[in-house]
């Protein structure tokens, strides 16, 4: 197998296998997409993308090493968009579970290495292998007291220029492997740059209230399950009447995400707003644009915890601006409202017991 010399640059996200293991694993992994496009759309064509491996990205460049203000310039524009798409996601999520709260506990370190690479063949796929492959990867598995930093190997350090005025404190440490000795590096740690990153322009979801009423049912299904359903905005065409369909970009629902839904009576631009939990319960919001009656609603959707099985579903819609809704699309929208909600009892409690008939 030929051999090249390459740089072996590795971002790994930190706290990812307590993220998987102890939140649910399909929010887990949807979250984790949205954190590697980052990653990749933010190394761009610097380095070749070799393999993603879960939960860190294997990117390689050929050739002589990078300078260390290269290497480090190249971490730090991953670094923060990383942290960036992590702060915005924290910001827009709707869901309450435990992986998308638990966003805010993820962290990012990186391991430079530099050394010849072989290539293998594995059926149609070909990955870089060898000594330094093994090297870098081991040293993910370190002994340094922090989960953000950047490691450089004192290999890849020494076919660098001498960099004596750099400003950067940077720690010598070393580690033993067995089968692989002792492998001496540096690291800068990066809570600094953390500290940096940029916060996303906040989200605009302040919204009139009034004294309006709510509609309130009893749906014997957990309270955190009707919730999921009630907000999956695409997915209420399958239940929701009047609701013959759903248009919008992308498939995710968040804060400011758009769908256009078409009813029978008219056409509607739904967004979400807001989303409040807690253990006891959830308050959702969203508006609700019709053009065709020059209204603009917001609808507050309040699911609370009567005990595991059964919760208390709460209801109400009300004009963004001080004036009455006219009657006749009140009463229209009204109607609407309590067919929703009788809809959603039985589609709630039916997923729960598919025995049941409706």
């Amino acid at each position: 197998m030929a051999e090249s010399n390459s740089t072996i640059l590795i971002p790994d996200i930190s706290g990812f296998t307590e993220f998987m293991t102890t939140t649910e694993l399909t929010h887990a992994s949807h979250a984790l997409n949205y954190l590697i496009d980052a990653i990749l759309n933010a190394v761009g064509d610097e380095y070749e993308v070799a393999e993603i491996e879960g939960d860190a990205v294997l990117l390689i460049k050929r050739g002589p090493a990078p300078s260390k203000k290269e290497i480090r310039d190249v971490c730090l524009k991953i670094f923060n968009a990383f942290h960036y798409q992590r702060k915005w996601m924290q910001q827009h999520t709707i869901c309450p579970c435990g992986a998308c709260q638990a966003i805010i506990n993820l962290t990012l370190k990186f391991v430079v290495h530099h050394g010849p690479l072989a290539e293998i063949k594995v059926g149609r796929f070909v990955k870089p292998s060898g000594r330094e492959m093994i090297v870098a990867h081991r040293l993910l598995k370190n002994s340094i007291d922090n989960n953000e930093y950047l490691l450089l190997t004192e290999k890849l350090l020494r076919q660098l220029p001498d960099d004596s005025e750099e400003e950067v404190e940077w720690t010598r440490a070393a580690e033993e492997y067995p089968a692989i000795g002792k492998i001496e590096y540096r690291f800068m740690l990066l809570n600094e740059a953390r500290n940096k990153v940029p916060d996303p322009p906040p989200v605009q979801n302040h919204y009139r209230t009034d004294d309006t009423t709510h509609l309130e049912v009893q749906i014997d299904a957990n309270y955190f399950d009707v919730y999921l359903v009630a907000s999956n905005i695409p997915g209420r065409e399958e239940w929701m009447p009047g609701l013959k369909r759903v248009q919008q970009e992308g498939s995710d629902v968040y804060i400011g995400s758009v769908h256009q839904c078409v009813y029978e009576d008219y056409d509607a631009t739904v967004s979400p707003l807001r989303m409040t939990a807690s253990n006891e319960g959830i308050m959702f919001a969203e508006s609700c644009d019709i053009p065709s009656a020059d209204l603009s609603l917001v609808y507050e959707l309040v699911f609370t915890k009567i005990d595991d099985n059964t919760c208390k579903f709460n209801c109400r819609f009300m004009n963004t601006v001080d004036s009455p809704i006219p009657e006749e699309m009140n009463t229209l929208l009204s109607a609407q409202l309590k067919r929703m909600a009788e809809a959603l009892k039985a589609i709630c409690e039916k997923q729960r017991d598919p025995q049941l008939q409706y």
